[in-house]
């Protein structure tokens, strides 16, 4: 990576960290019961196009689909955001067998819990 990039990067991943940490402060205040930051900043691997991933814990009854559209409409990310949402029980449910669940779990950071 040139230093040119180098720089970029750790602006963004800067950047990244600030939206993450705004995020953790407004969600619990939404309904948000654990946050866990997935993706590339949670592995610190950020290159100049690098968004936030979040995986949130969130009692709800909205089908699956429209969830995310909540979380952006509230939230009003600064950034490219995306929102994975489960119920606790779908969490509960589906954290042994679902290969994303599976991966995020393992990589993620848990930057917020209710727990």
């Amino acid at each position: 990576m040139s230093p040119m990039m180098f720089g970029f990067s750790q602006q963004r991943k800067q950047i990244l960290n600030g939206e993450a940490e705004r995020f953790v402060r407004e969600m619990p205040q939404l309904g948000a019961k654990k946050i866990i930051l997935v993706g590339d900043l949670s592995v610190g691997n950020v290159s100049v196009d690098s968004g936030l991933e979040v995986l949130i814990v969130q009692e709800t009854d909205q089908p699956y689909k429209d969830r995310s559209d909540f979380w952006v409409t509230h939230l009003r990310p600064t950034v490219k955001a995306d929102f994975y949402v489960f119920t606790p029980k779908e969490l509960s449910n589906l954290s042994q067998t679902d290969p994303f669940l599976i991966k995020s779990l393992s990589i993620g950071e848990v930057l917020y819990t209710s727990e």
